[in-house]
């Protein structure tokens, strides 16, 4: 979502804040923008639509500043226009400020202070900040940490801010209260980004902020206060990852790029976490001659680190997640019930929000993000945890604002996605779940060693089926542009199948704006099998295994009312081929782990369908890549 940056030193200020908004593009924006301080004056220059604008914009310009913050923005308070991006700036035009979240207290704050003679130019909450900083300077004393103190403790939600003032040169000051901030630290300069990422391409050294911290930053390091007023003192983070490179590799879209990437991350991320995974093994049935000894959830220094009393204690697990990631974790509850006999709720994290979580010291609670920064996910997480649960991440950010939240995380290996629409991240949140579920299962002792060992086997094969599928995306191509003209479309699937029905609705609706709505198949019949008629393509996934009997009737169902009939089956299925004109094909796979196969199917079916349309596919319309307002 939206993304804030900063710069101070020697080099050009708008080239950087340029190259770190670029980094940051992919969480999804509508407007950017960038304040630098030039010659003693405030320089404020923003846009609608793509940063394309804004670096016209800066060319036109050609402006030396050497210092100064940025901003792409995902719009919340009013449309996306001009007047609305971001940077904001107070009455006397010498504070510039942009923001990340929401200030919940905007309207009565707003009110106040157009009571005491502000004048407002936006219809956002972000301004409100700019003119109570202003107010609150006036009584500082040229104090601006102070006013920035005063000003914090008035605005109530979960934000971020960078600030620039020329009455401060060469200073930006930085806020975070429940929210993300890093500053970057290099020689003789010094950056500032709510994503790492961002800052990645110049140093490996952060200091991140903690809640409810201000930061005042120069080109030779940063100072950290709290709300209070006291000094803190932090050592910089040497950060491990590689630099993010984005780079099509010759792909049309990143999107079609990270479908293709799905079993090397599936190949990763099974290596980090089942020992001795990586030693020659010949997976032909008749060559069993070896097996993953054991799976270890904490290979480095971020991991697993329960008990096994504490494992064994846990009465019931909670899965909180958003999107793609939730139906990641209604796969994790059919898994984990299955091998573990454990009870499993998963509930979409913004539910939560306002009512009773009901948890305690024998739950685990379980957050699902890829981003490690969705602000529901983590409020759920946080107060589970204030409930005395145990709490576990599953993410691919191990540098986010949920690893702050719990020292338990599983980290997926699937690099930056930089398209909107989750793909490979999903895959990989769904692997970490056989994962955890077979962990779970071999320390509460309710799988046998031989069961054990055979799925892990079966896991490391899947890779493999997952390139068949692959291999067959010329003919799902053609099949995608047949049915491209639907106004609508809906998904069936039973147990392990419909998290998948409902993912793939979720994909054709991110990326072709065709409405799609997914069904468990049983409940078809008791209401959604009124909209059925001959415009209709009904897609099922038809995996054998023990409800395959009752998802083919629900099917035949569906074709009586003359829907189109398209199904992800088994290619040589002979029942398939007699009940619908369609199918995507997958190889033969075992019904509990068909998810990380049969989804790829509908992935290359919506990325086709969104493309022949001539949709922004890797950013669709309305969609953030990290959604950090709740």
């Amino acid at each position: 979502m939206c993304g804030i940056v900063g710069y101070l030193g020697p080099t050009p200020a708008a080239s950087v804040l340029l190259s770190e908004l670029k980094c940051l593009e992919y969480r999804g924006y509508d407007s950017a923008g960038v304040a630098m301080i030039e010659n003693g004056q405030l320089m404020v220059l923003k846009t609608a639509g793509k940063l394309a604008n804004l670096e016209n914009l800066l060319n036109e310009k050609s402006p030396g500043a050497t210092w100064g913050i940025g901003h792409t923005r995902w719009a919340t308070h009013g449309i996306p226009n001009d007047q609305n991006a971001h940077p904001h700036t107070d009455c006397t035009g010498t504070i510039a400020l942009v923001h990340n979240g929401i200030i919940e207290n905007y309207d009565l704050l707003r009110d106040e202070l157009i009571a005491t003679g502000h004048t407002f130019h936006s219809e956002t909450d972000t301004e409100v900040a700019s003119h109570l900083i202003e107010e609150e300077y006036k009584n500082a004393e040229g104090d601006m940490i102070l006013a920035i103190r005063q000003a914090a403790k008035r605005l109530k939600g979960a934000y971020a801010l960078g600030i620039v003032s020329p009455a401060h040169p060469e200073i930006i000051y930085a806020v975070n209260q429940h929210y993300s901030l890093a500053v970057g630290i290099g020689d003789g300069e010094c950056f500032l980004a709510s994503d790492s990422v961002a800052v990645r391409q110049y140093t490996n050294k952060v200091i991140r902020l903690e809640q409810s911290e201000i930061a005042q930053i120069t080109m030779h390091g940063v100072r950290l206060f709290s709300f209070e007023g006291d000094e803190v003192t932090r050592r910089p983070q040497v950060l491990d990852m590689n630099p993010m490179i984005m780079d099509k590799q010759g792909y049309r879209h990143y999107l079609h790029k990270e479908i293709h990437e799905q079993p090397i991350i599936l190949r990763q991320t099974l290596s980090k976490y089942l020992a001795n995974c990586d030693k020659p093994l010949d997976l032909s049935p008749a060559h069993m001659t070896f097996a993953p000894e054991s799976i270890d959830l904490d290979p480095s220094n971020y991991g697993v680190s329960f008990t096994d009393q504490e494992l064994r204690s846990v009465e019931r697990v909670s899965v909180v997640a958003c999107g793609t990631a939730y139906h990641a974790g209604l796969v994790g509850k059919y898994i984990i019930e299955e091998l573990c006999g454990i009870p499993v709720d998963v509930e979409i994290a913004s539910e939560i929000r306002g009512r009773r979580m009901l948890v305690n010291n024998k739950t685990l609670a379980i957050a699902v993000s890829q981003s490690g920064e969705t602000a529901d996910t983590i409020a759920a997480l946080s107060e589970a945890k204030a409930n005395g649960a145990f709490t576990l991440g599953i993410t691919n950010r191990p540098d986010s604002h949920l690893a702050r939240v719990t020292s338990n995380l599983i980290v997926t290996e699937c690099g930056i996605e930089v398209s909107v629409a989750a793909t490979k991240t999903f895959v990989a949140q769904v692997a970490c779940f056989y994962l955890l579920a077979i962990y779970l299962a071999e320390k509460r002792g309710t799988i046998d060693l031989q069961k054990a060992k055979a799925l892990k086997l079966d896991l490391l094969r899947v890779p493999s089926l997952q390139e068949k599928v692959l291999a067959s995306e010329e003919y799902i191509k053609e099949k995608a542009v047949q049915y491209s003209e639907a106004k609508a479309v809906v998904f069936i699937g039973r147990g392990l199948s419909y998290p998948i029905a409902l993912e793939g609705a979720l994909k054709l609706k991110e990326l072709s704006y065709i409405h799609a709505s997914g069904y468990a198949a049983g409940e078809l019949k008791h209401g959604p099998i009124a909209v059925l008629d001959s415009q209709m393509p009904v897609i099922t996934i038809l995996i054998p295994g023990s409800v395959y009997d009752k998802t083919l009737s629900n099917a035949q169902e569906a074709k009586a009312r003359h829907a189109k009939m398209i199904a992800v089956a088994q290619e040589s299925d002979p029942e398939a081929k007699k009940t619908f004109e369609t199918i995507l094909p997958i190889p033969a796979v075992s019904e509990f782990l068909s998810p990380m196969v049969s989804v790829l199917p509908l992935q290359l079916f919506s990325y086709f369908v969104a493309d022949y349309l001539g949709k922004d596919v890797d950013q669709p319309r309305n969609l953030a890549k990290s959604v950090t307002v709740e």
